[in-house]
């Protein structure tokens, strides 16, 4: 079960890719057939054996764990090409990247020695990244934010074993999806401020 699930992020990535090809293209890519056809050339590509292993496994050699959150962005991103329909907006996306940038800023400086403290060990077993985790989900339930589902699809995939590693941290956060966030950030924040000069 963990080694098909790993083949999940690396084929979405890979739509996402012929996403934008087909859209630099001219291509009409909304509806069932076009999301058909790019899924049957994604499926070919990731599943291609390359020295005896298939393409979406030298990518996971890379990174062993991409996070759910960042599946979960890239899987949004893929629908919304394809149908049209959101399933996450701007809220939900703006809780992530602050959330994703305040894991990764609490979790890989320590990990990488700056620090005695180790958050890191809060992965396995329970602890206080366990009842964090659940006080977050709760508080953007109530708040009626998307990405709670996310979170809530976090736990389930923990408890599921479905990535490669036995702590809570690779499930809820990765490298790739701090990036993301901290851009994705910079760019609302640059948006904001222009918007504040121009009403200037």
């Amino acid at each position: 079960m963990t080694w098909a699930f790993s083949f999940i992020f690396p084929f979405l990535l890979t739509l996402v890719l012929l996403q934008e090809i087909g859209l630099l293209w001219g291509r009409n890519l909304r509806g069932w057939g076009p999301a058909l056809a790019v899924g049957l050339v994604g499926a070919g590509i990731v599943l291609l054996p390359v020295d005896g292993l298939p393409v979406a496994r030298w990518l996971i050699s890379f990174n062993a764990n991409f996070s759910v959150p960042l599946t979960a962005l890239l899987f949004s991103r893929v629908v919304r090409t394809f149908f049209g329909i959101r399933l996450l907006d701007d809220r939900a996306l703006m809780a992530c990247w602050i959330v994703s940038t305040a894991a990764g800023a609490t979790l890989y400086p320590m990990a990488l020695g700056l620090g005695r403290w180790d958050p890191y060990a809060a992965g396995w077993g329970f602890s206080w990244l366990f009842v964090l985790a659940f006080f977050v989900t709760s508080l953007l339930l109530v708040m009626k934010n998307h990405l709670a589902v996310v979170l809530v699809a976090v736990i389930l995939a923990y408890n599921l074993r479905l990535l490669e590693s036995t702590n809570l941290w690779d499930y809820l956060v990765d490298p790739l999806l701090v990036i993301v966030s901290c851009v994705g950030l910079g760019c609302w924040a640059r948006r904001k401020a222009q918007g504040a000069r121009h009403k200037a």
